[in-house]
């Protein structure tokens, strides 16, 4: 039987899932699990990186009952926040994509 090497991932590559992770404010594990990273790999680079602190969501009270403009505006405030998000990651995990695609030539 033969040993298996672990992956090799450039510096650029860890640096990018690190910011990844730490600006989309989710668990290091879900983020893993999305990039394919192994989670003790990510967490390694966060810890490296000293953004390995566990974050609250921030905590949104609004005094305005459901359905008024105040809370509807917060709602939409919040989708565009998630929606350009969404889109980094989606930039980013293309670039990976491509990046591991022109590894295997």
């Amino acid at each position: 039987m033969g040993t298996r090497r672990a992956k090799q991932y450039t510096r650029a590559y860890a640096d990018r899932a690190v910011r990844l992770c730490d600006e989309s404010n989710r668990p290091i594990a879900e983020v893993a699990r999305e990039l394919g990273v192994e989670y003790a790999t990510l967490y390694g680079w966060m810890k490296k990186a000293g953004k390995t602190k566990r974050r609250e969501a921030p905590d949104v009270t609004l005094s305005a009952p459901a359905g008024t403009p105040a809370v509807m505006k917060a709602e939409i405030d919040r989708l565009k926040r998630e929606l350009a998000e969404t889109k980094k990651q989606l930039e980013f995990a293309k670039r990976a994509a491509a990046f591991f695609a022109q590894q295997s030539k």
